[in-house]
């Protein structure tokens, strides 16, 4: 991986930060727990936004790049330098890893805790290696280590938790997370080893119980030990007690309090931290339950098992690691845990790799190291090996790291607002090339600032998701990747795909017509993509060129884009995927002499309204504008003709008559007087299609087809979930009796649908109900349907519900559940036979027919043309359910039907042996 340029260097960064001051509360006393919430000493709920410092006492060795537990790689490491360099490497790497300089940037980037996850080893020697057998000694390093870091987060007003993050022996199976060794007797095999455990614990509380910039102490991180059964289940997640870990802790928590009565303690299940089976009664008044979350959902299913707990056993909840995961995934979980008052410390700050805000780099000989020990690749030689490690030492120091603000953006600012702000400054100067990299495109949530279809890994494991197929320079869902082109900033934005995107804020200093420089690499000539500006199409559909490799650089030239002066927000918008971009550029702004072209003729369903969008701004439109319009080829009325007045290019036409979605609109120009800004006149043009739209731009559904529950255009209590049904996606999940969501859908033919769902439950089953809204906004029902339990919230069946018959048109569907506890992949609308079996052999004739009053009472009337002669008539439910029938004298053209219809919507169906017509009526 390129490293980050010069010009970005954490230093100046961190300058800018110190500018905004931080966001830190001053401490208030010792902590507390207080019922569910943790208080300080002014009864103020402190919710922790935490970072922990993994790698600096203990290292885990994927952080390293190498795997495996630290013992493993102090062998590996003293194997290719001797013992006496080792030591000098270790020396550095505790030195450089963690100063103030890191202190006073966490607190300027907003976190107000920091977790320290301690190696015993630096406090007290392994039992094997007590100088007189059972009995403790103490070293220094560690307590002055922890007395640094305590100084630094009191200057800065922060919190410190103190982590037994790798205990005497190990506490797992899962020997990177606590230098485990599985030659010597674990923390469980020994008694030696726990009571160690219980006096390094009593000699920390006896040191700081006066410090109230202490938080608590963590007492085990993450154990993982199958006590009952270790062949079948090593890691504890299928213990049902867990008596040797409660007990441990409650020894633990009995020594704390011998000597400090002042900080909180924290508890944490087995496997990893979240199997809390067995737990007695909380034997402390001042104890705070922690559990870890990595790789799974961020619904409110993923947390609500702890929620339960912190009521059901009136404790605080906290939670003590999360991490390693993209943007995204850390701002949607830090919104759902601050939506639940629950406080958060994330992990870790600093390692090789960019998904924390701050990256080690890999120098050209610690790479080669790692070739050696990952690869097979050729031994290093001692003075080669010796200068990587100290360089990797050297480049520990905040100063040499390469800083990752989207990082720090998606933990802060992101999970409190939906705005986006630049990534870097970017400026159009006129006479200047104005490049902007496409891989500094805003700081902003998926779909806000950029959108990609894979933003996060939920899979459940470490590995199972890439998110950034490049892992380089950014964590978002954007792939990117080194890039080889002559002129860049060291990467490239690829694998892009159909209907991704991203925005850029750009200052303008002077408006005007701009060209558009496109620099991008394909190995095919399928590459689109559309630019667009403060939301308004600014060029044609661009594209892009086949230029023999994907780091074969080629420059795409596109005339006449407008920018205005100040702000403008311009989108690149990838109608098709498979290609890359390296940067984008503006040169201008000129006079253009072109005739403008039409980018966008549009109008909007059931308004008086088209928009016609140029790729050139124009003078005022005169009165005698020269525009005319038809619909369905019958001539409309035009009231006005403006301009639109923040968008000089966009003109609008004001109708006398509301368009359809269904109807073919045209529009033709034959004036001379229309001007754009430059002298251009605009030339005419004959019969344009205009596309007619929903409010708001909304792609309807069509029906018949399938409508994923997830693509929803209103939610009214629905949460989400990830889907583990065929297909994945997601899923609405913790359903209750009455929530509802809402979607628009294109029905494109009238008949009978059947209606079947999606759908999955544990043990209850469920209901559901499906409507629609009338023209008067009347909710007539479709269909309804209750099912089994499935046997599991992911185990899903289709359950089919009744059907009804639907009139094409353009409707709102609401989807409500009658009941609770179920979850919903999808539904869809299948198309059956016709109310009338032989209807499919029938002329329609629905415009003969008028029935009226509708809405009426208790009869309607009838007439039918010359042409149509009806000799039957059916009344029939929305279901399809024949309420009525009767005959007709074919020498009718006209007719009364009494009735005793319930209120509601039907349909009225006359036909004869060639046609037929089918009518609605709704009884009030």
């Amino acid at each position: 991986m390129n490293s980050i340029p010069q010009q970005s260097r954490t230093i100046f960064l961190i300058l800018l930060f110190l500018l905004f001051g931080n966001l830190n509360v001053k401490s208030q006393g010792f902590l507390k727990a207080d019922g569910t919430q943790i208080k300080d000493e002014n009864g103020n709920e402190i919710i922790f936004r935490g970072i922990g410092l993994g790698g600096w006492m203990l290292q885990e060795g994927y952080m390293l790049g190498t795997g495996g537990p630290q013992h493993e790689l102090e062998a590996r490491i003293e194997e290719l330098v001797g013992a006496e360099k080792k030591e000098e490497f270790y020396d550095a790497w505790l030195a450089n890893h963690m100063r103030k300089i890191d202190v006073d940037s966490m607190a300027a980037w907003g976190y107000n805790l920091i977790r320290l996850p301690m190696h015993y080893k630096l406090f007290t020697p392994p039992i094997e290696e007590e100088p007189i057998e059972g009995e403790i000694t103490w070293r220094e390093k560690g307590f002055a280590m922890t007395d640094s870091l305590l100084s630094w987060c009191k200057a800065n007003n922060m919190y410190l938790i103190l982590d037994l993050h790798a205990a005497p022996g190990g506490q797992g199976k899962n020997a990177d997370i606590s230098d485990y060794d599985d030659t010597k007797p674990s923390l469980w095999e020994s008694e030696a080893n726990q009571e160690k455990a219980i006096a390094l614990w009593r000699k920390l509380a006896d040191r700081y119980k006066d410090e109230p910039n202490i938080a608590g102490y963590d007492l085990i991180n993450e154990p993982n030990w199958g006590f009952q059964d270790i062949n079948n289940d090593p890691n504890g997640c299928a213990e049902s007690q867990n008596t040797l870990l409660w007990n441990l802790q409650k020894d633990i928590t009995e020594a704390i309090r011998e000597v400090d009565q002042n900080h909180f303690v924290v508890i944490e299940g087995n496997c990893w931290g979240n199997n809390y089976s067995g737990l007695p009664t909380l034997w402390d008044d001042n104890l705070v339950i922690s559990y870890h979350k990595y790789w799974n959902g961020n619904d409110q299913g993923a947390i609500q098992g702890m929620l339960d707990m912190r009521n059901e056993r009136n404790v605080p909840i906290w939670l003590g690691e999360t991490g390693e995961n993209s943007n995204t995934w850390f701002t949607n979980a830090i919104t759902l845990f601050e939506q639940n008052n629950m406080g958060w410390c994330w992990w870790p700050l600093k390692k090789l790799g960019s998904n924390n805000p701050l990256e080690i780099k890999r120098n050209d000989q610690y790479q080669a190291i790692l070739d050696y020990w990952n690869n097979g690749a050729e031994k290093p030689s001692e003075a080669d090996a010796y200068a990587g490690l100290m360089q990797l030492a050297e480049d520990l120091k905040l100063e040499n790291n390469i800083y990752h603000k989207d990082v720090v953006d998606a933990k802060i600012r992101q999970p409190h607002t939906d705005a986006t702000k630049p990534f870097v400054a970017h400026s159009i100067i006129p006479e200047d090339e104005n490049i902007i990299y496409a891989v500094n495109y805003d700081l902003g949530k998926n779909g806000f600032a950029y959108f990609d279809n894979v933003a996060s890994n939920t899979s459940g494991s470490a590995g199972g998701t890439t998110w950034n197929n490049g892992y380089a320079y950014r964590n978002d869902g954007v792939d990117i990747e080194a890039c080889e082109d002559e002129l860049s900033n060291g990467f490239n934005v690829g694998w892009i795909e159909q209907g991704e995107w991203l925005l850029f804020t750009v200052q303008v200093e002077e408006a005007g017509n701009y060209d558009l420089n496109l620099r991008t690499a394909s190995t095919n000539a399928n590459g689109r993509l559309i630019v667009q500006v403060d939301g308004i199409q600014a060029t044609e559909s661009i594209e892009l060129p086949n230029t023999g490799d994907f780091q074969a650089w080629q420059t795409t030239t596109v005339s006449d884009v407008v920018l205005k002066q100040g702000t403008n927000r311009i989108k690149l918008y990838f109608e098709t995927g498979d290609f890359n971009i390296n940067y984008f550029s503006f040169t201008g702004p000129s006079a253009s002499v072109a005739q403008p072209k039409i980018l966008n003729k549009e109008g909007t369903h059931q308004k008086k309204n088209i928009k016609l969008l140029f790729n050139q701004t124009f003078e005022a439109i005169p009165d005698t504008h020269g525009f005319s319009v038809t619909r369905n080829g019958e001539a409309v009325a035009i009231s006005a003709v403006s301009l639109a007045e923040d968008t000089l290019q966009l003109i609008n036409v004001q109708l006398e008559e509301s368009l359809d979605y269904y109807d073919e609109v045209l529009i033709s120009y034959n004036g001379t007087e229309i001007m754009t800004q430059s002298g251009v006149a605009l030339e005419a043009f004959s019969d344009e299609p205009v596309n007619i739209v929903l409010a708001g731009g909304i792609i309807p559904h069509e029906i018949p087809g399938r409508i994923q529950a997830e693509d929803f255009v209103l939610n009214n209590g629905f949460s989400l979930e990830d889907a583990e049904d065929n297909g994945g996606g997601s899923n609405l999940s913790y359903i209750d009796n009455g929530d509802y969501v809402e979607y628009m859908v294109n029905v494109t033919d009238s008949s009978n649908y059947e209606v079947n769902y999606r759908v999955a439950s544990e043990s209850s089953g469920g209901s559901l109900s499906l409507k629609y809204f009338n023209e008067v906004g009347t909710a007539i029902a479709i269909s309804q349907v209750s099912f089994e339990a499935t046997g599991g919230w992911q185990t899903w069946k289709t359950a089919k519900g009744s059907g009804a018959f639907l009139d094409k048109g353009i409707y709102t569907f609401r989807l409500t559940a009658t009941s609770s506890l179920f979850n919903l992949n999808w539904f869809e609308l299948k198309k059956v036979a016709d109310v009338n079996p032989t209807s499919t052999k029938k002329r329609i004739v629905n415009e003969e027919v008028n029935i009226y009053p509708n809405p009426g009472k208790n009869h309607f009337n009838i007439d039918f043309g010359s042409s149509f002669s009806p000799d039957k008539l059916v009344i029939y439910s929305l279901g399809g359910e024949i309420i009525q029938e009767m005959e007709i004298s074919r020498s009718r053209n006209q007719m009364l039907v009494e009735h005793n219809l319930q209120s509601g919507m039907y349909f009225v169906m006359l036909f004869n042996k060639t046609s037929q017509a089918i009518k609605k009526i709704v009884i009030l």
